[in-house]
C-alpha cells in the first residue's frame, strides 16, 4: 500500500522523468482493451467509475445511487471487485454478516449497508452469477470502468471538483489510469462532486453534468472539542478540509496509505498521541469499518453523505432500465 504521490497533482520533474513508463502502461492498457472481448448479460449495468486512481468519491455516488433506486422500487445489487483475501471467487453479502473488512475490501462493507453486494474478483463472472437471481433486476458496478470484459449498459463518470485530473498524466506519472478522452467516450452521465471551475466543466462539453456535494450527517460529536484527525484515504486531505470547513478544531493531522489494514499497535499508537494532547480522535466511516470492535467503541467516525443536487435527472435516467 503506498500514499499518493505529491506530484499527481502538478506537472513537475518527477512527473516527467516518468513519462516513459506511461508510455508503456498506455500501450499495455490499450493492448489489453484490444484483446479484450466484450460480454452483455440480460440484466443491465450502471457502472460508477472514474479515469483516476481512487479519491473520485466514486463510493459515496453509489451508495446515493441506490437510495434513489430504493426510492424508485428497484431490486438491484452491487457488484465490487473487493480484494477476496481468502482465497473467494464469488461472495454475498449481507448487512448484518459479521465480515471483515480485511477480507473484502473496505467498499463492499459501506455499499452492504444500502443493498445486497457481491464481491468478485472477475467482475464478469461475479456479474454472470447474479445474472441467474431472479430477485436482482439490475447491477450497479462499483468501479469497472476500465474492465471492458463486462458490457457496461450506462457509465458514470465521477470527478472530485477540487481534484479533477491531478496533472493530467497517466499512472505513474499522474493519477490517470486511462486517457480522458478515452474515458469520456463511453461516459453518459459526469457526476461531478464539490465546487467545480469552469475550466475543468469545459471538458465534459456535450456530456450531461449532474451537481453533487458531501455533508457530515454527525457533525456535533466533534464540535467544540479538539480533534487529531487520521485517515487511509487516496487523497486525506479531502477528509481534513471537510474537517475544518465546517468550524472541527483540528490539532493534529495524520495520513495513512490508502485501504489501509489497521493493526492494534496502530490504534493504540493514535489513543496516546489523542490524551497527549487532550483530544478525541476523528476518522472516516471507511476506516472505522476496519477497526477491531474493541477500537470501534472508542473511535468514533464522521458520518458522510452525497446529495445530488437534481435528484429528478437521476431519476429520469435510471427510469431507462427499469
Amino acid at each position: 500500500m503506498l500514499k499518493t504521490p505529491k506530484f499527481w497533482t502538478e506537472k513537475n520533474l518527477i512527473s516527467c522523468a516518468l513519462l516513459p513508463l506511461s508510455l508503456i502502461y498506455f500501450i499495455g492498457f490499450c493492448l489489453i482493451k484490444f484483446f479484450t472481448k466484450t460480454v452483455k448479460i440480460s440484466k443491465p449495468v450502471i457502472c460508477v467509475g472514474n479515469v483516476i486512481a481512487g479519491g473520485s468519491g466514486k463510493t459515496p455516488t453509489a451508495i446515493a445511487l441506490g437510495k434513489i433506486l430504493h426510492e424508485m422500487s428497484a431490486e438491484f445489487a452491487y457488484l465490487s471487485r473487493g480484494y477476496m483475501s481468502d482465497g473467494s471467487t464469488f461472495l454475498l453479502l449481507r448487512k448484518d454478516d459479521n465480515n471483515k473488512a480485511s477480507q473484502v475490501g473496505d467498499e463492499p462493507m459501506l455499499l452492504v449497508e444500502t443493498a445486497p453486494t457481491f464481491v468478485a474478483r472477475d467482475r464478469l463472472f461475479g456479474a454472470k452469477q447474479i445474472d441467474q437471481i431472479n430477485k436482482v433486476k439490475m447491477i450497479v458496478l462499483d468501479d469497472g470502468m476500465q474492465n471492458d470484459a463486462l458490457y457496461r449498459d450506462y457509465t458514470i463518470l465521477v470527478v472530485d471538483g477540487k481534484i479533477g485530473f491531478g496533472n493530467d498524466f497517466l499512472i505513474p506519472a499522474g493519477p490517470m489510469r486511462e486517457t480522458l478522452g478515452m474515458g469520456l467516450k463511453k461516459t453518459d452521465l459526469v457526476v461531478v462532486i464539490g465546487e467545480a471551475d469552469e475550466k475543468l466543466l469545459q471538458k465534459f462539453a456535450g456530456k450531461k453534468i449532474a451537481r453533487a456535494k458531501i455533508f457530515p450527517t454527525n457533525l456535533e460529536k466533534f464540535k467544540n472539542k479538539k480533534q487529531v484527525a487520521f485517515c487511509g484515504l487516496a487523497y486525506p486531505q479531502k477528509f481534513f478540509s471537510l474537517l475544518k470547513d465546517h468550524g472541527v478544531e483540528t490539532v493534529e493531522t495524520i495520513g495513512f496509505p490508502d485501504h489501509y489494514l489497521y493493526q492494534d499497535r496502530d490504534l493504540e499508537s493514535l489513543c496516546k498521541i489523542a490524551a497527549a494532547q487532550n483530544a478525541n480522535l476523528v476518522t472516516t466511516k471507511k476506516d472505522w469499518m476496519k477497526f477491531p470492535k474493541n477500537f470501534q467503541d472508542k473511535i468514533p467516525y464522521l458520518n458522510v453523505e452525497l446529495e445530488f443536487e437534481d435528484k429528478n435527472l437521476i431519476k429520469s435516467e435510471l427510469k431507462k432500465f427499469l
